[in-house]
């Protein structure tokens, strides 16, 4: 089997386990993923941070960014001509929602990627060896090269499996954070 055909196969998958959970046990599990990010001392002293404005199935990002937008910078990416692109969260009324169903904000494009200080990366499988496995759109494989600064997964324990399909387009993480567990190199 190619790895695209895998790839797919294993997409399926995740989002029947996703469907058998309700909205309220996967909210439960996305506060312990992101109650043991904010532990991390890379995100403590992060002052500018690219995070993800979660999606319904993801690991819930937005109570994290409204508790700290005050004290951290948050970067949200939209996707704009096939290509991810920079916009800051200034706040949740300041934010439209994109023809994806995303909330997404507004204003001028950030583009100084050397001052972000933590990535915080969605997806859809992860393995033990860093791997990671987005939707299949490419977006964040062309991103994050562009960005120095460290990126951490944070997803649920069922994402995580000893390994998924990768290939050298697939850009690893530095740190993998599910509700039990956290995997680094």
């Amino acid at each position: 089997m190619d790895i695209s055909s895998h790839k797919k196969i294993l997409r399926k998958k995740i989002v029947e386990i996703k469907q058998s959970y309700s909205k309220k046990e996967l909210q439960e599990l996305s506060e312990e993923t992101i109650s043991t990010l904010e532990l991390t001392e890379v995100f403590q002293n992060a002052k500018v941070i690219l995070a993800y404005y979660s999606m319904s199935d993801e690991v819930n990002t937005h109570e994290l960014i409204k508790k700290y937008h005050l004290q951290k910078q948050f970067l949200l990416p939209i996707v704009n001509n096939g290509e991810l692109v920079l916009k800051e969260y200034v706040s949740e009324e300041s934010m439209i929602t994109s023809g994806f169903g995303i909330k997404e904000p507004v204003g001028i494009t950030f583009l100084e990627y050397d001052k972000i200080d933590l990535v915080i990366v969605p997806g859809v499988a992860f393995d033990r060896t860093l791997n990671r496995m987005g939707r299949g759109k490419g977006y964040y494989d062309g991103l994050l090269p562009k960005i120095k600064a460290q990126k951490f997964a944070v997803c649920f324990d069922f994402q995580v499996f000893d390994e998924i399909p990768a290939n050298e387009r697939d850009i690893k993480m530095d740190m993998i954070i599910c509700q039990n567990e956290i995997i680094v190199e």
